[in-house]
């Protein structure tokens, strides 16, 4: 009984604890602002029983590992002032959108209209699900893409995901050099270029 009672308390301080992350959503933005960040994207999901707050943050010139451990304890130090009267833990993830960032409301696709954009949609538009193009229009309810196989309207209520697309990551082919009589050109070197790999910054 007496396990019992603890676990229905512990239950009910974590979804205390939850409900106040969710309820101070503004006020982390705010931090996040008067830091001199942009705030990108604020999540709170739930891995292990424990709530997880993912906050995405942005500023001109990238995102640093600095950066991400300013904001990290701003966030913290306000969260553990307000919420300590639930004595739950919970875990904070501050992170970079990376080069290709995720695209979450109706304003990022007007913000980035003329960039070429990936959604993905729950189910099939024109016969597929995965949609590559240039955002060419958006409103409220639609955003309006120019793909290969021509102009393609979809609904914000359909997508599951979407996201800039950074054409820099492809691996290259390596070059080809000049050869006489099967040995290359005295002088010349074979070069080849590979895939940068993108670091994705984060701080707990």
């Amino acid at each position: 009984m007496r396990k019992e009672g603890r676990r229905r308390t512990d239950e009910e301080r974590g979804s205390q604890t939850t409900e106040f992350i969710r309820y101070s959503f503004p006020a982390i933005e705010k931090a996040v602002v008067d830091l001199g960040y942009e705030c990108v994207n604020i999540a709170l999901v739930t891995e292990d029983g424990r709530p997880v707050l993912r906050v995405m943050i942005d500023t001109l010139g990238g995102i640093h590992v600095g950066d991400c451990e300013l904001v990290s304890k701003a966030i913290n130090r306000y969260l553990d002032d307000e919420a300590a009267e639930f004595g739950d833990r919970y875990y904070l993830e501050v992170s970079s959108p990376g080069l290709e960032r995720p695209l979450f409301t109706p304003a990022d696709f007007v913000r980035f209209r003329g960039k070429e954009t990936r959604i993905r949609t729950r189910d099939q538009v024109d016969g597929r699900k995965t949609h590559v193009g240039f955002i060419a229009a958006s409103d409220d309810n639609n955003v309006t893409i120019d793909t290969e196989q021509g102009a393609r309207s979809l609904r914000f209520a359909d997508i599951t995901r979407s996201s800039l697309v950074y054409r820099g990551l492809e691996p290259q082919p390596p070059k080809k050099t000049k050869k006489c009589n099967g040995k290359p050109n005295q002088g010349e070197k074979t070069s080849s270029k590979t895939a940068i790999g993108e670091e994705h910054l984060e701080c707990s």
